[in-house]
């Protein structure tokens, strides 16, 4: 059987429990292996695949939106299926100017201010000393140690950038926060 829009629209109001509109996309829609159609629910959208797989997003909790669940369909879906018509050359991410250097970092809408990694790897208490910050397993959460310790690299927990969520680039104030998808972000305060 193949899909059409309206089989895949009656899917997608079935997953998501409202209204859907179309929401058309060349890319995804011309893609015969990886592609299907895509549905905004307003604070909701899905995309129901060709294959018969479907994806669903919170958007409004998520902070996504249709096209980056269309992105993120069209990159898994390809890698599973292992296609060679995958655009070569990416769309370019974006990025913004680090605060601290001026080197371009990649940007998201949640940490706008977020520091270039070569910055982070500067990151300093109150009192200058190098700190590291990583994520404190796999359910979230951040731990920061010193770099150097008396006791071993990475042995100390430096108790008071975790307490304030704060820490130092070239004396520039910057906060230290759990990223979205696991990670930290180091962002100018």
């Amino acid at each position: 059987m193949t899909l059409t829009r309206e089989t895949a629209a009656a899917k997608a109001r079935e997953l998501l429990h409202v209204d859907v509109t179309p929401y058309p996309h060349e890319e995804l829609e011309a893609d015969l292996v990886c592609g299907g159609f895509a549905f905004d629910g307003g604070d909701r959208a899905a995309i129901i695949g060709y294959d018969g797989g479907y994806q669903t997003s919170m958007t409004e909790l998520s902070g996504e939106t249709p096209d980056t669940l269309i992105t993120g369909w069209l990159v898994e879906q390809r890698h599973r299926h292992g296609a060679p018509d995958a655009p070569a050359e990416p769309a370019a991410a974006p990025t913004h100017p680090c605060p601290i250097c001026g080197t371009p970092t990649p940007h998201t809408d949640r940490h706008p201010a977020s520091v270039c990694a070569e910055c982070e790897r500067r990151a300093a208490d109150r009192d200058g000393r190098r700190i590291v910050a990583l994520s404190d397993g796999p359910f979230g959460g951040v731990v920061v140690f010193y770099a150097e310790s008396p006791s071993g690299t990475q042995s100390e927990i430096a108790g008071d950038v975790l307490e304030t969520g704060r820490c130092w680039i070239d004396g520039i104030e910057c906060t230290i926060d759990e990223a979205r998808f696991g990670g930290v972000v180091i962002s100018r305060a």
